[in-house]
């Protein structure tokens, strides 16, 4: 049986389960200036109700968080925020500097935006655009929106359709502001922590098959998401309500780590064994040859 540690390791998962990144500028003046969407209003209107930490109603106060008073406000916290959004919200792809987006950037060092507006754009550049809606089918684009923005992949096939049904009627950039401004999203990683891929480790109220969702999105270190296919992968899994099979990368099989080559769980690797039993029965085979000419000449002379 396989533990759920070994299956993150060849997945390249431990690296999701690391401490998230999060990053608040030091001249960040939202709390201050007026709230220019309904998002803002509300989220502030909670702030003011004082709700004590702990389980509550989110028809009482659907936005608040109770870490965010916290967050990073060094440089080096920046610049790791920043690679660390870059590389969640467009799936692992290589950018280039000039598909950088500098304005988003600017305004996150200036303070005058938080990480989840800075999230929010980067979501609705060109490059997301180019690469996670033009080129994919709707389900995959909603498949991906899930990911890259709340961190995990749909519960069932409702949820690709709701949001499926949003983007038919207002668009891309409509889904992914339900998807920001959502309480699921502020509870979970408000203004100012980088989403990231949280299926890797057991949440509450979480099924198993959203693990096993996870490892059908996920495809190892070097996997990027706009080079695996622009259908969905979850399709079959989340229209019948089944858990998807987990399928080990292939190049997950070979372990090329040092001593993890020769020894597995303490013992040496099936190759090892293998060669040693025909080098055994070679052997053997020789010593026996030798042993019977040795005989036969003696015995002729």
């Amino acid at each position: 049986m396989l533990s759920s540690t070994s299956v993150i390791t060849s997945f390249g998962g431990e690296r999701e389960a690391k401490p998230s990144t999060s990053y608040k500028s030091v001249q960040n003046k939202s709390s201050q200036s007026a709230a220019l969407c309904n998002s803002e209003f509300k989220r502030r209107q909670c702030e003011e109700m004082k709700i004590a930490i702990g389980p509550r109603l989110h028809d009482q106060c659907e936005r608040t968080v109770t870490f965010e008073e916290y967050p990073d406000m060094s440089s080096e916290a920046l610049e790791s925020a920043l690679g660390s959004a870059y590389k969640h919200v467009y799936g692992n792809a290589h950018v280039m500097d000039n598909e950088r987006s500098t304005s988003l950037e600017a305004q996150l060092k200036d303070g005058r935006i938080s990480i989840q507006d800075f999230v929010r754009g980067l979501a609705k550049s060109d490059f997301y655009k180019k690469n996670f809606y033009d080129k994919c089918s709707p389900e995959r684009t909603i498949e991906l929106d899930f990911k890259h923005i709340l961190g995990r992949t749909p519960h069932d096939q409702r949820e690709i359709t709701k949001y499926i049904e949003i983007q038919a009627s207002k668009g891309h950039h409509a889904v992914i502001d339900s998807m920001v401004d959502s309480a699921e999203y502020s509870e979970t990683f408000g203004r100012y922590t980088v989403p990231f891929m949280r299926s890797w480790l057991s949440q509450a109220g979480s099924a198993q098959s959203a693990f096993n969702r996870t490892a059908a999105v996920c495809l190892g270190y070097a996997y990027s998401d706009k080079a695996i296919g622009i259908n969905s992968k979850l399709s079959q899994g989340l229209k019948t309500g089944q858990a998807d099979k987990i399928v080990f990368p292939h190049a997950s099989k070979l372990n090329f780590s040092g001593a993890n080559l020769i020894l597995k769980k303490g013992k040496p690797a099936a190759w090892i064994r293998k060669s040693a039993t025909i080098l055994t029965i070679a052997g053997a085979i020789e010593v026996t040859r030798i042993i019977l000419t040795i005989a036969f000449s003696a015995f002729a002379s």
